[in-house]
C-alpha cells in the first residue's frame, strides 16, 4: 500500500513556497528488474520521488532542501533547456534535473540513481531512446562514484549494476568488459554474500553476448534454486 501526504515547502532556492505531495509508505513485491527497479506500488510511486518548484523550476527529492551552488545549476542553459525544453517526460525532466544538480554538487552516486530514475520514467512511457540516454549517464555516474570512492555497495555490485545500464543501452562490448571487471571483484572478494552478485553478472553477461537489450528481472536469473 502505497500512502500519500502533502506538505507546505518552502523552496531552498528561490524562497517560493508550495503544497506538495510526498510519499510516506510504499511496498514492492515480486523479484525487481536486473537494474533494480522496483515492482508493486513501489514501482508506481516514481512520481513522488522529486518535487520540483512551480516557480523557480528546482528539482529535488525535497526542495526544501538545496546543496552548494544548486542556484546555479538550476539557472543554466542545461538545465533549462531539458526542464523547458527536452523531448523527456515531464516525470523523467523532473529527475533529469534533480541529477544534474547533485552532479554539479559532486555527489556521483545520488546523481546516477537520479539518471536510472529517469530511465524508468522513459520506460512507463515508451520513450526506449530516451531511458537509453538516461542509462547512459547513470553508467557514467557510477562509474565516477567508484572512482572516487563515493559507494557504499561493493564495487562488484555496482559493475554489475552498470554492466545492465549499458547493456540495456545496447552497447554491449562496454556491458562485458564492466562484467568482466566484476567477475574480477567477485574473484578477489571471495564472499559468499555476493554469489547472488555473480549469478547476476553471469545472466547479464549472456544477455548482452546475445545482444539481447531488453528489460529482465531477478526471478529470471534464480529461476532455478529452491
Amino acid at each position: 500500500m502505497t500512502t500519500i501526504s502533502e506538505i507546505d515547502v518552502r523552496c531552498a532556492v528561490c524562497g517560493a513556497l508550495s503544497r506538495k505531495a510526498t510519499l510516506t509508505s510504499t511496498n514492492s513485491f515480486g523479484p525487481p528488474d536486473l537494474d533494480l527497479r522496483p515492482q508493486g506500488d513501489a514501482r508506481w510511486a516514481l512520481e513522488f520521488a522529486v518535487q520540483r518548484c512551480n516557480a523557480c523550476g528546482y528539482c529535488a527529492e525535497s526542495i526544501g532542501q538545496a546543496p552548494v551552488g544548486a542556484r546555479e545549476t538550476v539557472e543554466s542553459a542545461v538545465y533549462r533547456d531539458v526542464l523547458q525544453r527536452s523531448k523527456l517526460p515531464r516525470l523523467a525532466r523532473s529527475l533529469f534535473c534533480a541529477a544534474l544538480v547533485h552532479d554539479a554538487a559532486g555527489r556521483p552516486e545520488a546523481s546516477a540513481w537520479r539518471f536510472l530514475e529517469a530511465a524508468w520514467a522513459c520506460d512507463d512511457r515508451r520513450a526506449r531512446g530516451r531511458a537509453r540516454t538516461c542509462r547512459e549517464r547513470a553508467a557514467e555516474m557510477f562509474h565516477r562514484a567508484l572512482e572516487t570512492g563515493e559507494v557504499e555497495a561493493h564495487e562488484a555490485v555496482v559493475l554489475t549494476l552498470t554492466a545492465d545500464l549499458l547493456r540495456r543501452a545496447g552497447r554491449f562490448d562496454e556491458a562485458l568488459a564492466r562484467c568482466d571487471l566484476a567477475d574480477a571483484a567477485l574473484a578477489e572478494a571471495d564472499d559468499e554474500e555476493l554469489q547472488g552478485t555473480a549469478a547476476v553478472a553471469t545472466f547479464i553477461r549472456q544477455c548482452a553476448e546475445q545482444e539481447d537489450d531488453a528489460s529482465h528481472h531477478m526471478g529470471e536469473v534464480f529461476a532455478g534454486e529452491e
